[in-house]
């Protein structure tokens, strides 16, 4: 046959086989003249004559959708918090979520949950650590619970310069005289504590608006830490525990002696009803019932008659009195100093004054009150023999 046979076809072929032997030398040929080549610069492909944009813009979405990660909702941790469960807040990026944790976690009104924004691995100090710290104590300021714990945390851990800071950048001027007393908590040295609280008063004082009163309370602190230096008093803490342990040791040896206790009080302008107060507890503490008596007891030149000199109302001075649990005759003689016959008569009965509560009944010749009274005395005490005594009485004229 002149043409070809079909298997001569598909045996024979007009163009070389490939041989693998010839791939490497392929490779480097097409290398050299891709990247290598001197003689001719490299053309840079434009990808969008590739692949559209649309088409590029939606491989891109696709490939951000699998790997962004889906923070857990914001219930969730707070209800791991509340169960002691492991959690993460690291998961929580947005600064929305943030928020959403913090305010989650203040709604919750659950005593562990608003305790645990405060510790050093929850809420409010993730927030710190991932918040520029004026964005931190913007958002503090405007919830004023978080800001409250957040200021225990530095109050317990005793960071106190960075509570002054955050008590002035959140305008909580009032807080500072707080700030006064825990700088000087932990010292001991009187002396050490008075240098430390001035040199406070000294930075700050001038620099905020403290009212008038707590100025006065804060120097006066400092006026008594001086008093204190110098007589070597170490026990109390304010003027009013000074004025009562002042008064103590002065009467454990004068117990007649007021003068420099006068002294005292004029020199830190302790008021009058403060100091009556103090001056009676101690005294009563002390069972000195005659220099209670001098002291409170005097005579009323219009009346002619003694009566009680004291600012405190009598009921109160009774009451205060009856703490201390004295003799019922020392109780008795007071309560006749209340005027109103009918308040006198009810803390009577209410402090168990037997004796006054009877004589009461019998200037009233209230002869069946006495009769009612008499069963809730006991037989054959010196109460009851009162009553039978005024009862048996044929000089007593009763009106019922």
């Amino acid at each position: 046959m002149a043409g070809k046979s079909e298997d001569d076809f598909w045996n024979t072929s007009s163009s070389s086989g490939f041989n693998f032997d010839d791939d490497e030398e392929m490779t480097e040929a097409f290398t050299e003249s891709v990247f290598n080549s001197p003689a001719e610069e490299s053309n840079v492909v434009p990808i969008f004559s590739i692949i559209s944009k649309n088409c590029l813009d939606l491989v891109l979405d696709d490939i951000k959708s699998v790997n962004e990660y889906v923070s857990p909702p914001v219930e969730e941790v707070i209800k791991k918090m509340f169960n002691g469960q492991k959690y993460s807040l690291e998961v929580y990026k947005r600064f929305d979520e943030k928020l959403l944790l913090l305010d989650s976690a203040l709604d919750a009104m659950d005593g562990n949950i608003i305790l645990k924004v405060s510790n050093n691995e929850f809420v409010i100090l993730f927030l710190k650590s991932t918040l520029k710290y004026n964005i931190f104590i913007h958002q503090l300021s405007k919830r004023k619970l978080a800001a409250k714990y957040y200021s225990n945390y530095l109050i317990v851990t005793n960071k106190l310069q960075e509570l002054t800071d955050f008590y002035m950048a959140t305008g909580n001027i009032g807080n500072m005289k707080q700030l006064f007393y825990l700088i000087g908590r932990d010292i001991t040295c009187k002396e050490t504590r008075r240098s430390r609280l001035e040199q406070f008063i000294k930075e700050h004082l001038p620099a905020n608006k403290l009212d008038h009163d707590d100025k006065k309370e804060l120097f006066e602190n400092v006026h008594l830490l001086h008093w204190q230096t110098i007589r070597k008093q170490t026990e109390a803490n304010s003027v009013i525990e000074q004025l009562a342990v002042w008064c103590k040791r002065e009467w454990e040896t004068k117990p007649n002696s007021v003068a420099p206790l006068m002294d005292f009080k004029e020199r830190f302008k302790i008021d009058d009803f403060t100091f009556e107060w103090t001056a009676m507890n101690v005294m009563a503490s002390m069972q000195l019932w005659p220099q209670l008596y001098a002291m409170f007891i005097k005579p009323n030149w219009l009346t002619k008659k003694d009566s009680l000199k004291t600012v405190m109302n009598p009921e109160v001075f009774v009451y205060g009195l009856s703490r201390h649990k004295p003799p019922k005759d020392v109780l008795e003689v007071y309560l006749h100093y209340i005027t109103d016959s009918d308040r006198s008569l009810n803390l009577a009965l209410k402090l168990n004054c037997h004796k006054f509560v009877i004589q009461y009944y019998i200037n009233q010749r209230d002869r069946l009150a006495l009769i009612s009274y008499k069963e809730k005395l006991s037989a054959q005490t010196e109460e009851y023999f009162l009553v039978e005594h005024a009862l048996q009485s044929p000089d007593k004229k009763w009106k019922n």
